[in-house]
């Protein structure tokens, strides 16, 4: 019964570092793409409202269009005990990349400049949204399997 809850809240655990990264993506891609506009909107009542409102929109956006990807990265992390930034970091700027190539197709090259190409913010997003994810639970990964092998019964042998 104790491992059955250690894996409910490694999982609830799981649900919130998610949405912290689609959360923290989202703010990435509102202040690059945004940037000083959306700050002087941001300065009166209306204008934080229309920010949380956008930021919020975006991150369900972000949340959707990584999901698949990100199962497979969490899940690999999780059984692997992956516990380092970095491969949170680069899982999240693959995803990103990933997206991007659905979304826009594979050839963003042909862009008359690097400004016009979306896939380097939505690199960006990814790999904030990565970090995000690290920090929340990815830190922590694999930990429900030290305590499921440390309550096993041992085996006797021959």
């Amino acid at each position: 019964m104790t491992q059955l809850l250690v894996l409910l809240v490694r999982f609830a655990i799981i649900i919130v570092g998610y949405a912290a990264a689609a959360l923290a993506a989202s703010g990435f891609l509102h202040a690059i793409l945004l940037g000083r506009a959306q700050a002087e909107l941001g300065s009166g009542p209306d204008g934080l409202g229309a920010w949380t409102v956008s930021t919020l929109f975006v991150a369900l956006l972000v949340s959707y269009y990584a999901f698949i990807p990100s199962i497979a990265a969490i899940l690999f992390g999780e059984f692997s005990r992956r516990r380092e930034w970095l491969y949170y970091a680069v899982c999240g700027g693959a995803i990103a990349a990933a997206v991007a190539a659905l979304l826009y197709g594979v050839d963003q090259g042909a862009a008359a400049s690097p400004a016009d190409r979306p896939i380097l913010p939505l690199l960006g997003a990814g790999i904030v949204g990565g970090v995000v994810y690290w920090a929340v639970c990815g830190r922590s990964a694999g930990r429900w399997r030290d305590r499921a092998e440390l309550n096993a019964p041992e085996r006797s042998g021959s």
